[in-house]
């Protein structure tokens, strides 16, 4: 595909998405999102934390027949995607060109979930966000779960399977960023033990820019209730 080409395919499918929710939502939930992607957005997330020994992981739970897993690095291609994901090849490549791991959920051969590790500093200039990797520790990030099979319960065997990979791999200690919005995040990562480390990453969007502010704080924040148009967002996050 041409250079050309790619934009307008992009574009398409950003089009195509948008008549989705339309269809499926109506117009008030696509709406509320883009104010909150565009306009302006303020939310607060924790970082949680997992080090080897706060919590046994079922390793030898079971796992469905038709749930597999893949881990892909540097120089591996990108496997089968669906459709709710299928926009983020290009993106999925060039971070494992830059050097992520990407664990992948299929569901029959199609990737309907994935995580993403650093394991060395990571930086998003697009959010403005920076994170230190220490050797033997790793950073997981940009969890995603089709919403057509999130009822599926594939949450829990994905981050099994992350946490007993990371395990393997020797990591002392995993963490990652967990906006207090998403109740669902927040309980499965302290169902295995993830722990708030006392960090929390205020997020900020005013008209397009973004940028985050880190700070510290004592004690437990928890999750909040998400008003309608971070509902919206974290219903919709395409």
């Amino acid at each position: 595909m041409n250079s050309v080409a790619m934009p307008v395919a992009r574009r398409a499918g950003r089009l195509a998405r948008i008549g989705q929710r339309l269809r499926e939502h109506g117009v008030g939930p696509p709406l509320r999102k883009a104010f909150a992607d565009f306009i302006f957005r303020a939310s607060t997330s924790v970082i949680l934390e997992y080090r080897p020994g706060d919590h046994r992981v079922g390793a030898n739970a079971e796992i469905p027949a038709w749930l597999s897993f893949m881990v892909l690095r540097n120089g591996d291609t990108v496997p089968p995607l669906c459709d709710w994901m299928a926009h983020r090849r290009d993106a999925f490549a060039a971070m494992l060109a830059n050097g992520k791991i990407g664990i992948f959920a299929l569901y029959e051969g199609v990737a309907v979930g994935c995580a993403w590790i650093a394991l060395s500093d990571h930086h998003d200039p697009e959010s403005r966000e920076f994170y230190r990797v220490p050797p033997g520790e790793a950073y997981h990030y940009c969890w995603m779960i089709d919403p057509s099979v999130r009822r599926r319960n594939i949450g829990l065997p994905l981050c099994r399977y992350v946490m007993k990979t990371l395990g393997d791999m020797g990591i002392q200690r995993q963490f990652g960023v967990v906006d207090r919005a998403n109740r669902a995040s927040y309980k499965i990562q302290s169902h295995f033990g993830y722990t708030e480390c006392g960090v929390k990453v205020m997020h900020y969007c005013i008209l397009g820019t973004r940028w985050t502010r880190i700070g510290r704080y004592q004690g437990v924040l928890g999750t909040t209730t998400p008003g309608k148009a971070e509902r919206a967002r974290l219903a919709q996050t395409a």
